[in-house]
């Protein structure tokens, strides 16, 4: 009697322990924060550029240049439009964006110019549909973004997102600089 007893009790000791545990981890879940909305900026800007190794080896592969103006010009007016609809300023959102492509291009360029690298043809498409599904996402952030770009400490805050993005997606400093030029003038956007 006295071992069913004992049983028994270390039974209701470990599901009262298993409930505790689990209470805690959704508190904690419940809890961790919203990313700020440099964060998310941060981190799309971090995933669009990484695609662009891809497409600087495609570039290469196919002697296609880095400039694509067209594409470029109907990138911009598609986001314009789609930045009226979001109830976004458009020329701001649109200044983002350039700089969002000169950053990307910025890294092209550099891969492009060393000799060594060699890269595999890759088929543009797949990146490209990445890329705006990225741009859709920068949208969606922007707009806690250019809450936040106010105030003297807003260059510093905005670093702050930046350097944890390269952390995260070890970028090294071809990247990182470019990660920076991908902010473009946020600050003062607003």
């Amino acid at each position: 009697m006295r071992t069913l007893a004992m049983r028994l009790r270390r039974r209701w000791l470990a599901t009262a322990f298993a409930a505790a545990a689990l209470l805690v981890a959704l508190s904690a879940t419940a809890q961790s924060p919203t990313p700020s909305g440099f964060e998310r900026v941060a981190e799309l800007s971090a995933q669009r550029l990484l695609l662009a190794d891809a497409v600087a080896a495609s570039k290469r592969a196919s002697g296609k240049p880095v400039e694509d103006a067209q594409r470029e010009g109907e990138q911009l007016a598609r986001v314009r439009e789609q930045a009226t609809a979001r109830a976004l300023p458009a020329e701001p959102t649109a200044a983002f964006f350039r700089a969002q492509m000169e950053a990307n291009k910025l890294v092209q360029y550099r891969l492009l110019a060393e000799p060594g690298r060699a890269g595999a043809a890759v088929d543009l498409a797949p990146v490209r549909a990445k890329l705006d599904a990225i741009n859709a996402q920068l949208l969606d952030a922007l707009p806690a973004a250019l809450s936040q770009a106010r105030g003297d400490d807003c260059a510093r805050r905005a670093s702050d997102a930046r350097k944890r993005a390269a952390r995260r997606h070890r970028l090294d400093e071809l990247h990182r600089t470019a990660l920076a030029r991908a902010f473009g003038d946020l600050c003062r956007l607003p």
